[in-house]
């Protein structure tokens, strides 16, 4: 049974690409599909965290968030998009409202969190690790 361990998404993308499965549609659907919950879970807490000192938040932004539909191809890149999406009960777009409490607002006083930042990091190595996981099933299903 193989096992791949490798460090970071562009070891894993090497990885792929020397057994030529980067093409393999099905594959990096689910590695990404893999990947994208996991982010999509640290964005939904990094979200709750960040709104929390205020305590004004309604829940309505970090329920927003999900993967977009689809795999946007960029080139050989393949990519899926995590952010909050919609509006919320009063009409304001929750990216816009992600925007500003990582940018903040200076003319009202609200300071910048940079809480995209903090997912981002936190997300990395547990995204890579589920799409590991899937990759991993595939080579053993594959007999590689």
């Amino acid at each position: 049974m193989a096992k791949f361990s490798v460090s970071g998404i562009d070891g894993l993308a090497a990885d792929l690409q020397r057994l030529g499965q980067l093409d393999n549609e099905e594959l990096v659907s689910d590695m990404l599909y893999a990947g994208a919950e996991v982010v999509a879970e640290e964005w939904i807490h990094g979200i709750l965290e960040a709104t929390k000192p205020d305590g004004r938040g309604t829940g309505d932004m970090a329920r927003s968030v999900a993967p977009t539909k689809g795999i946007k191809k960029i080139g050989d890149v393949s990519a899926k998009e995590i952010y909050p999406q919609g509006k919320d009960r009063k009409g304001v777009r929750n990216a816009e409202k992600a925007f500003i409490l990582h940018y903040g607002k200076s003319n009202a006083n609200q300071p910048p969190t940079r809480f995209v930042d903090a997912v981002e990091e936190s997300a990395e190595d547990k995204a890579v690790s589920a799409m590991e996981d899937v990759f991993n099933k595939f080579l053993e299903k594959e007999g590689f």
